[in-house]
Order: C-alpha cells, then sequence, then structure tokens
C-alpha cells in the first residue's frame, strides 16, 4: 500500500471514530446533565419540568399550594355545610418530598427515550393534620350536637295546639362515627369535602318500651278518629285527633283510661268546645265588623239587625255529649251534622252574609249588589232625611219580599214604584221616578222617608238579580 493510501485511510478512519464518538460523548454529556435534572419532555400537573432541578419544582409547588377550607354537606333538611378553616387542625399538604422521590425514580441514562415520549409524573403528598383537633370541630358542629341532643325516642306527646301526636326520631339517624372516619380519609386523600350520602344514615331500632308505646298509640288513635263531622256550611269540623284530643280526661299531657282500661270525655271540656263554637258563628244580636267596598273596616251596630246566626247552645250541648259516648262516631260511616239554629242566616259559616249581598254605604250615599262574589251592580241612592227625622236604620238585615207595581203608605204619603224590595219592617230598596238625581247630599235636605231610593234601571236590574233571603248591610262611618 502506497504511503498516499495509507495516509488516506487513516482520514477516513478518523472521520469514522468523529461520526461514532460525537454521540457518545454528547450522549454522556445528557446524561451528566441530566443527573440532578428533571429529564426532557417531563411534567408534574401543568408545570413543565425539563432540564430544572428538584429544588426549583418543589419552590414552585410550594408557593403554588393553596389548601381549602374544610367542608361537610349534611344530608338533611335544614342543615348548611360545616366549614373548618383547614390551618385549625394544622392540616399540611407536602409535596416537597414527592418532588425529590419523583426526580430520583428518572434514570439519566434514558433520555433520549424521554424525548419521543410525554413523561406525566403523578406525586403522593404527605398529608397530616391534627386528629384530635379535627373531632372537637365535628362534635361541635350544629348536625352531630342535634343527633346527640336527640337520641333515638319513641313516645306520645300533647302538642298544645295539635293535641295527642307522636313524637319518633328513630328514622334518619347519623352514623356521626362512620361520618369521621370518611372525613378522616378524605383528609388523608387530599380530599378536603365529604358529602355525606344516605349509607351515612340508619334507622335505629326500638326498645321493648317504645314498641309497648307503639300499641299504646295505635289504640289511642284509633279512639281519637271519629266519623264525626260538624256541618257549618261553608267549613267542615272534623272531630279528628287536633279536636278529640281536648276532648278527653288528661293529666299532664297523659290520657287518662277508667277502670274498664276506656278513654274518658272530659264533660267541661266539651261544654267549652260548644262555648268556643257559638263564640265564633254566633252573630245574631251582636255588633260586627265588616270590610266595606271602599276598603273601610266598619263596625255595624247590632241594634236594629234582624240578619244574623245563633247556634242553639242546649240542643248541641246535648248533641255533641251524647254523640261522644256513642260507638257509633267510630263505625265507618260518615257521622254529618248539621247544628241547630235558634236564628240562621241565609248563608251558614264563619262569614253568614256569604259572597252575595247588598252593601249600602249611608255616607257616601251609595250602593252596591254583589252576587256570588261578582258586583253587579253600583248606583248612586237616596236615604233618609235626617233633619225631618226619616232616619234610615242601620244594621244587617235580609231582603223578605218582592213586589211590582206596588204602592208604599205613609201617614203624609202614597208612592207608586216599579220595583219593591222590603228588607226591615216599613223599610226597603226601590226605584223614585220622582227625582232626576241621587247621591251626594241630597238626603240632607230631600231624603227619603228611610227607604233606599235609587233610579228605574238600578232598580229593575237589582230586582231580576235579587233572591229573598239575600243579606242587606246599611252602615255608615
Amino acid at each position: 500500500m502506497s504511503e498516499k493510501s495509507t495516509k488516506k485511510s487513516k482520514i477516513v478512519f478518523f472521520i469514522i471514530g468523529c461520526i461514532v464518538l460525537i454521540p457518545v460523548i454528547i450522549y454522556f454529556c445528557a446524561v451528566f446533565y441530566f443527573r440532578n435534572r428533571f429529564l426532557p419532555n417531563t411534567w408534574i400537573g401543568d408545570v413543565y419540568c425539563t432540564g430544572r432541578d428538584a429544588e426549583s419544582i418543589a419552590s414552585d409547588i410550594r408557593n403554588n399550594i393553596q389548601i381549602p377550607d374544610i367542608r361537610i354537606a349534611w344530608n338533611d333538611e335544614g342543615y348548611k355545610d360545616s366549614i373548618f378553616d383547614s390551618t385549625l387542625v394544622e392540616y399540611s399538604y407536602d409535596l416537597v418530598d414527592a418532588v425529590y422521590r419523583a426526580k430520583d425514580s428518572q434514570n439519566a441514562f434514558t433520555w433520549p427515550v424521554a424525548l419521543f415520549r410525554r413523561n406525566n409524573l403523578h406525586l403522593e403528598p404527605i398529608i397530616d393534620f391534627n386528629e384530635d383537633r379535627l373531632r372537637t370541630l365535628f362534635v361541635n358542629t350544629e348536625r352531630v350536637k342535634a343527633e346527640d341532643k336527640d337520641p333515638a325516642c319513641y313516645k306520645i306527646v300533647f302538642d298544645p295546639s295539635k293535641g295527642y301526636l307522636v313524637s319518633d326520631n328513630h328514622s334518619g339517624r347519623l352514623d356521626t362515627e362512620k361520618a369521621f372516619n370518611a372525613l378522616c380519609e378524605e383528609l388523608r386523600a387530599g380530599r378536603l369535602y365529604l358529602e355525606l350520602d344516605e349509607s351515612y344514615y340508619f334507622d335505629a331500632p326500638y326498645s321493648s318500651a317504645e314498641l309497648n308505646e307503639q300499641k299504646e298509640w295505635e289504640e289511642l288513635e284509633g279512639y281519637l278518629n271519629t266519623d264525626l263531622v260538624y256541618d257549618m256550611g261553608a267549613e267542615k269540623i272534623a272531630f279528628d285527633p287536633a279536636v278529640m284530643s281536648f276532648l278527653i280526661v288528661s293529666e299532664n299531657g297523659v290520657p287518662v283510661k277508667d277502670e274498664n282500661g276506656g278513654y274518658i270525655i272530659d264533660d267541661e271540656a266539651v261544654e267549652k268546645w260548644v262555648d268556643d263554637l257559638c263564640l265564633a258563628y254566633d252573630t245574631y244580636g251582636l255588633d260586627r265588623e265588616f270590610e266595606s267596598s271602599t276598603g273601610r273596616t266598619v263596625t255595624i251596630p247590632a241594634f236594629y239587625s234582624t240578619y244574623g246566626t245563633e247556634l242553639d247552645h242546649t240542643a248541641e250541648l246535648k248533641f255533641i255529649k251524647e254523640a261522644l259516648h256513642s260507638d257509633e262516631i267510630r263505625d265507618g260511616e260518615p257521622d254529618i251534622h248539621v247544628p241547630v239554629y235558634t236564628h240562621e242566616a241565609t248563608f251558614r259559616g264563619l262569614n253568614d252574609i256569604g259572597d252575595t249581598f247588598i252593601e249600602v254605604d249611608l255616607s257616601d250615599q251609595y250602593m252596591y249588589y254583589y252576587k256570588d262574589g261578582e258586583l253587579i251592580l253600583e248606583t248612586d241612592i237616596v236615604s233618609g232625611d235626617i233633619p225631618k227625622g226619616w232616619t234610615t236604620p242601620r244594621g244587617v238585615f235580609a231582603v223578605y219580599g218582592k213586589d211590582t207595581d206596588t204602592y208604599l203608605y205613609g201617614r203624609d204619603y202614597i208612592d207608586f214604584v216599579s220595583y219593591w224590595m222590603p228588607y226591615f219592617r216599613g223599610y226597603g230598596l226601590h226605584d223614585s221616578d220622582w227625582r232626576d238625581e241621587w247621591g251626594g247630599d241630597i238626603y240632607t235636605y230631600d231624603g227619603s222617608h228611610g227607604c233606599i231610593n235609587m233610579d228605574k234601571d238600578s232598580a229593575r236590574t237589582l230586582y231580576e238579580n235579587v233572591e229573598i233571603g239575600t243579606p242587606v248591610v246599611v252602615y255608615d262611618y
């Protein structure tokens, strides 16, 4: 081989050696570089870690960690979420050691492989908190305190407004220990939120004494539920536990039984019930409040009033005492009782005027007629001539007649009217063709003899719609 060829071969071998050696040098230089740094294409969450050392990554993560409040969502109506400041339980979430462990888990010699795939590292934090402090906060939440304050109990109680009923809080009990342990597990897992589902609640078992109490309630409930219903017209009063609870003898809220084991009717309570019924419904012979069409509440005197309701107290007391001592009111057949009245209004109920009535406002000299709650007629009127002593009586009355084309007679007058609707003695509502105008202050100088005058068209409308028995409310203010 010539010297020239030998020299050329050496050059070729040198070039080949360099080509081979340079990547090796680059590889080992990179190995040296990544020995304390994260490999290429490495991520921890949203943090890009390639070429960075563990200390700088740990510092960034430490500064970005925000530990939220601890929250418990109760599965109970009426209870808001319980929220604690995590610092109160010394809650810590340390990722620094986890960053170093993640770095140590990487092999610097594999850096070329990392160039071609994303490497997402998952950190396992070191979590710690003061469990004793957490328990103190937990047991002082409103929901847990309520659980401890009201242990499971079944008992018959007497409510002053509702009567006898059962207090039973066995269902929906909170398993407080299970809930606390679950909260600790969530915190150890880095989750500071616990939502309780139905698995944390249970139905407490009944004791033998409570089972006996249940049997007692079945007997009492069967006695308190009757078939008797008082038909008061617009209202119906059922003799259910809400009524019967107050009509049996009791001591300290406990129903008393006779020697045969039966419940005892309290006759004094029954009489008071009838008294209260009369007090609520009686209107006859009593002043009453009335809300006028103009929104004023006026007091209507009873002096002249002929309309109203009055229950027969004696008859009702006799009936109710006999009924309550009878087994027939518990035979499953409805017992509807319409009370006996000494005076019965056209409409029965707490509002015995009803929603069909004639309203006469003497102060404004105006009349309204409502039928089934709908305003059918409103018109000006002229009432009694006060200066002449022909005052229109105030009160609540009822239409007791209807006539057409008739004459009205008085000491010094005879008037023909087309429509006549009397409601009290000789007083009534009618047309008055002899007038040209109505309303205003006419009644103070040219009033009627006490009747309610109106124009003929209004009188016709009233006559055609009104029925005998319709209440007539006459007032001033």
